[in-house]
């Protein structure tokens, strides 16, 4: 199998730091965005010359791993994948506008600003991948910013992909057992019967490795995602009563 160079944003921890190790196992060169400092990054996996710190909320984070790459003489990338996200939990009358604006910024502004930044850098048979959520097509009270940041993550990439400028994947994952809900608060309880990050991560590498342009890991979150699409008033019907 012929050796890939894969950029991953959100890479220090949860499905980020997953996919990271799955690829590492490959061979692959690897290209790893976050927000830690390197010295704070316990594990080989991350050096000078694979990590890339850089804050996605923040306007300048795609100069910054384009300054990166650059240095490290990239000028090829075979695969994107934009896994880095945050959340809140919580009514959105009870969210701060910080809170709003830094949900937006990561999960919606960064990818868009490094799609357009990399593109130059994918080959003729490379591959963005932006990680979506189910939350995008079913009703999730108490997440309202993050499911709109995610259904226009969906919008992004039908539209990149009619584009044609650049090979463009979309994943859905579902609920996953991440660091994540720990820092929006979410009830540790409430995550206890969700997928590890290895689980999830060993699934998107299939649905990479594969061809569809749309997928849901997990047959439970594809069945989901179905019916909040195209079922919606009797699905809202339902989680108003839950």
């Amino acid at each position: 199998m012929q050796k890939k160079t894969v950029l991953i944003t959100g890479a220090t921890d949860g499905i980020g730091r997953a996919l990271a190790k799955i690829y590492r196992t490959r061979g692959d060169r690897l290209v790893l965005v976050g927000r830690r400092p390197l010295d704070t990054l316990n594990d080989a996996l991350y050096t000078k010359d694979t990590y890339c710190r850089a804050d996605l909320s923040q306007d300048g984070c795609a100069d910054r791993i384009c300054e990166f790459l650059n240095a490290q003489k990239i000028d090829t990338i075979d695969l994107v994948i934009q896994n880095a996200g945050t959340g809140y939990f919580g009514p959105i009358a009870e969210q701060s506008a910080e809170s709003i604006r830094d949900i937006t910024a990561v999960n919606l502004m960064a990818p868009l600003r490094l799609t357009h930044a990399l593109i130059p850098y994918l080959q003729a048979n490379g591959k963005l991948v932006l990680i979506g959520s189910i939350a995008h097509a079913f009703p999730c009270p108490d997440y309202a910013v993050y499911a709109a940041s995610k259904e226009a993550i969906n919008t992004l990439g039908r539209n990149l992909q009619i584009e044609g400028d650049v090979n463009v994947q979309i994943i859905h994952p579902g609920a996953t057992r991440t660091g994540l809900h720990r820092k929006i608060g979410m009830d540790n309880e409430k995550t206890k019967g969700f997928p590890s990050a290895e689980r999830v991560a060993q699934k998107i590498t299939r649905a990479i490795d594969g061809r569809r342009f749309i997928a849901t890991i997990g047959w439970r979150n594809a069945w989901a995602r179905f019916l909040g699409r195209y079922c919606e008033g009797i699905v809202n019907a339902i989680v108003r009563t839950t």
